[in-house]
């Protein structure tokens, strides 16, 4: 991990829940007032972590609450049997680091390199006291990790392993760095390893389905971790 020096970047904070129109930007994101923004700069710190890093481990103290400007960041929970399942994979203006009773719920770890935002929760605890209406603002955080996690449920409860995977890869196309609309390419950047995990099944039969998937050319293969998706398709598949 690597803390940058300089000013802090503009905070892009991904609108999650009801927010009048003149609070959210074109693309999608909390409008902060200036104020507001050079408050957390007082207290927030720009670190970059390095693909496969770990940001933080599960029941360890919480210290930050994290904001992602660049890259993806999967969130993982470590079961009582031993079993790693991933829970969430974060992309740019998602925030991240939900945790209770001062400890993480989670671990995180990069998946790319990671350009991240932290704040202390010490110190954002006495600003939001002092600032009431930044409250709201980082309640989009729990908000955004609940639709995550909503999501996420409505994937692995699906009986059929080939909505689970349609499903996953319409929801990668919904993110905005990874997908190329134009072409409708996406580039995973996770392993069939994370993915297996994500969908509580296994690396075979995830290969297995995206062979089926590329049978019914609703999936065309373009090397190792392009695939060009027809979406119509896929979202026919989840509607069977």
């Amino acid at each position: 991990m690597q803390i940058l020096a300089g000013p802090l970047p503009p905070l892009h904070i991904r609108a999650v829940g009801d927010w009048p129109a003149d609070r959210i930007d074109p693309d999608g994101y909390l409008l902060l007032a200036d104020e507001m923004q050079k408050q957390l700069a007082l207290i927030a710190s720009q670190v970059v972590y390095l693909p496969k890093e770990n940001i933080f481990t599960q029941a360890t103290v919480a210290k930050y609450i994290y904001l992602i400007c660049k890259g993806t960041v999967r969130v993982s929970h470590q079961l009582e049997d031993g079993r790693s399942q991933v829970v969430a994979f974060y992309n740019a203006g998602d925030p991240f680091g939900l945790q209770e009773s001062g400890v993480y719920l989670n671990s995180a770890d990069a998946l790319t390199e990671c350009y991240l935002v932290r704040v202390p929760l010490e110190q954002l605890h006495s600003l939001c006291d002092r600032e009431p209406r930044l409250q709201k603002v980082f309640l989009v955080g729990a908000m955004a990790q609940l639709r995550m996690s909503q999501r996420h449920l409505l994937l692995v409860t699906h009986q059929r392993i080939i909505k689970r995977i349609a499903g996953f890869l319409l929801e990668c196309s919904c993110q905005m760095e990874g997908f190329d609309a134009r072409q409708s390419v996406l580039t995973l950047i996770m392993d069939r390893t994370d993915i297996a995990d994500y969908l509580g099944t296994s690396i075979e039969t995830v290969s297995r389905t995206l062979g089926k998937l590329e049978e019914q050319k609703l999936v065309r293969r373009l090397d190792a971790r392009r695939l060009q998706l027809d979406i119509p398709g896929l979202q026919r598949v989840l509607q069977q």
